[in-house]
C-alpha cells in the first residue's frame, strides 16, 4: 500500500527499459541520475553502459536489492531520500522511471540543473504538458522553462499494463534534449512567471497591475508596457513574449 502513496509504479517489460537506455546514448563518459530505482531493473542496465549511475530510491525496502547492485557494478552510486532533499550534483543525463506523484517539482528541479540529456518515464497527461504550445488549455508553467531551455517530444506511449502496480492512467516515455543556446533566467524573473501563471487565464495587465500594487513590481515600469503584450492573457504568451516581459522589467538575468 505505502508503494502507492509514494505515487511509485514501477516498469517491468524489459523492452521498453531497454529503449530507454538506447535513447539516452550512453557511453562510459557518462554520469546518470535515476530517480525511483525501486529493485534496480533499470539502475543494472544504466550500470553496463554508463561510467557512473546515481540512483535514488526513496523506500528503503529496497535497500538490499540496490545495495547488491552496488556491490556488483563498482560504478552506482545508492542515495536513500527523497529527491528534491537531497538534491545530488554531477550528473550530465538522466534516464529515468520517478514517481508520479512529484513530476511537476522534479522536472522544475531537474532543468535547473541543466543535463544535456534526459529520458524520462511521465504520465501521459503531464507529458502533454510539457510538450503544450502558447494558447494551449495546457500550457503551464512547467511548458514554458521546459520548451525554453530543451527540446522535448514523446517518443512512445506506454500502456499502464506494463507497470506493477498498474497505474490508473497509460505513460510516455518523454526525451528532452537541452537546446545549444539559452537564456541565463535569475530567480526574479522565474518567481514572476510562476507567479503570472497562478492566474494563467487572466489578462496580463489586470495581473500585473495587481502585482504592482503589492509592491512586487514597479508601478512605473509597468504602465509603460506594451499594450499588444499586456492584452494578452497569461496562457497566450510566448517564451519570447515573456523574456521580453522580463526584460523591460529589469529582471532578465538576475540571480
Amino acid at each position: 500500500m505505502r508503494r502507492r502513496i509514494l505515487g511509485q509504479h514501477f516498469l517491468i517489460d524489459q523492452n521498453v527499459l531497454e529503449k530507454m537506455v538506447d535513447y539516452a546514448e550512453l557511453s562510459r563518459s557518462d554520469v546518470v541520475l535515476e530517480v525511483g530505482a525501486g529493485n534496480g531493473v533499470l539502475t543494472r542496465k544504466l550500470a553496463e553502459r554508463a561510467g557512473k549511475v546515481i540512483a535514488v530510491e526513496i523506500d528503503e525496502r529496497f535497500a538490499e536489492d540496490l545495495k547488491a547492485i552496488s556491490e556488483a557494478y563498482p560504478n552506482v552510486e545508492v542515495l536513500f531520500g527523497d529527491i528534491l532533499r537531497l538534491r545530488p550534483s554531477g550528473f550530465n543525463k538522466v534516464v529515468s522511471n520517478p514517481p508520479y506523484s512529484i513530476s511537476s517539482k522534479l522536472i522544475e528541479w531537474l532543468i535547473e540543473q541543466l543535463p544535456e540529456l534526459m529520458i524520462l518515464m511521465l504520465q501521459r497527461e503531464f507529458a502533454s504538458k510539457l510538450m503544450a504550445y502558447p494558447g494551449s488549455p495546457k500550457y503551464v508553467y512547467t511548458s514554458l522553462i521546459s520548451s525554453i531551455y530543451y527540446e522535448a517530444r514523446i517518443l512512445e506511449i506506454v500502456p499502464r499494463s506494463l507497470f506493477s502496480p498498474p497505474p490508473k492512467v497509460d505513460s510516455a516515455m518523454v526525451l528532452m534534449r537541452r537546446r545549444d543556446a539559452i537564456p541565463r533566467l535569475g530567480s526574479s524573473c522565474k518567481l514572476l512567471w510562476k507567479k503570472l501563471f497562478t492566474r494563467r487565464r487572466q489578462v496580463l495587465r489586470r495581473v500585473l497591475a495587481d502585482l504592482s500594487r503589492d509592491g512586487l513590481l514597479p508601478a512605473s515600469l509597468v504602465k509603460e508596457l506594451p499594450e499588444a503584450l499586456t492584452s494578452k492573457r497569461v496562457f497566450q504568451l510566448s517564451p519570447s513574449e515573456l523574456l521580453d516581459l522580463s526584460r523591460l522589467l529589469g529582471l532578465s538575468g538576475q540571480a
